[in-house]
């Protein structure tokens, strides 16, 4: 039997979920192919993945038996339509990100521009959620969400949390944590202003003089924050990456070296980051208004109340430094629990009805 993962715009972040996706159906006896964006293609560097690059190569093969597609695309309509014409392929579609409410984009720091292309995004989901016979979510909040508004064009869902592997499986505990970090997209809604807000804080005052602040993003920084960070740049403490993409390996290696990874978001429905820090054994800033059933406060993070207070994230932070050890642990656990593929594997397979 063979098997699609398909996924067509990039983000470096996304990658883990696809490579997890694809064991899982290796594990139960499919033949997995990528059929993804190409930039991701650059990403597999030992060349371990089966992979479809072009139609031509799509048609050489006799059967496609299931289709799970990945993340938001206009292009995913087209591709959807050919796999079950062509091949009468199952499609599952991973609804990362129901449409929440204008009010709650708004309030959230996006503009009316930001909102519309949003509100087009999902229109172009709810045609992919149609087309498809098995819509998989990530979190309580996007079922809920679902429920609301999106039952009336597919019945047949389930909630299985974000798939990764154990790429953190040689992980070795210790005191090389040193960061304090801030990955992934400068986006609107992930407070980022707040995040930099602290260290100038941290740094005019001097506070964990022993902590040092990680931004590892593909974004470039805005000159506003940039401007606020710039005394303290020559002081080694504040280590930027920045404006390109990186590779998994890079990914990896930024949360193996964080104590704590900045989650304190004004809005998410399930973020990438918060499972990924999980996995590297590091505890998050979260904020009590983007809570979600993945977070135990005091044990594998700590929840503000305003992400904009510093005093409050400082004694977040101060409370994380000070039971390092334990959160490592619990955040370790709460990972293989909860976002380890292996642990989805059966109810993956009973949804999508693999024999």
């Amino acid at each position: 039997m063979n098997a699609l993962i398909v996924s067509l715009n990039f983000n470096p972040g996304h990658f883990s979920h696809l490579i997890a996706n694809y064991k899982l159906l290796e594990d139960v006896g499919y033949k997995p192919y990528l059929y993804v964006n190409e930039a991701f293609n650059k990403m597999d560097n030992e060349e371990k993945f089966n992979k479809i690059n072009n139609y031509k190569e799509l048609i050489k093969l006799k059967s496609i038996d299931l289709s799970v597609f990945w993340f938001p695309s206009l292009f995913n309509i087209f591709e959807i339509i050919k796999l079950k014409i062509l091949y009468k392929s199952t499609i599952a579609y991973v609804f990362h990100e129901p449409f929440d409410s204008i009010k709650n984009y708004y309030n959230s720091g996006f503009n009316i521009k930001n909102i519309l292309k949003i509100y087009l995004i999902n229109i172009i989901n709810i045609v992919v959620i149609q087309l498809s016979h098995k819509i998989i979510l990530p979190s309580t909040k996007a079922v809920n969400l679902y429920k609301n508004k999106y039952l009336f064009y597919n019945k047949s869902f389930t909630r299985i949390p974000l798939l990764f592997d154990d790429e953190a499986s040689n992980l070795v505990k210790g005191n090389h944590k040193k960061y304090f970090s801030y990955i992934g997209t400068i986006a609107v809604d992930h407070a980022f202003c707040c995040y930099i807000n602290f260290i100038e804080s941290s740094m005019k005052n001097n506070w964990f003089p022993d902590l040092s602040f990680l931004i590892a993003t593909k974004s470039i920084i805005p000159d506003k924050e940039r401007r606020i960070i710039e005394p303290y740049l020559n002081s080694g403490r504040i280590i930027i990456s920045e404006g390109h993409l990186m590779t998994n390996e890079e990914i990896n290696s930024f949360y193996n070296n964080s104590l704590i990874v900045w989650n304190a978001y004004n809005r998410s429905m399930q973020s990438g980051v918060l499972p990924k820090a999980y996995m590297f054994g590091a505890a998050i800033i979260g904020s009590f208004q983007c809570n979600n059933e993945f977070i135990e406060n005091h044990k594998t993070g700590v929840l503000v109340k305003d992400n904009k207070n510093v005093i409050e994230i400082k004694n977040a932070t101060n409370e994380i430094i000070e039971k390092s050890e334990l959160f490592f642990l619990n955040c370790r656990n709460k990972f293989l629990d909860n976002f380890y593929y292996k642990k989805s594997l059966k109810k993956f397979t009973s949804f999508i009805k693999i024999k």
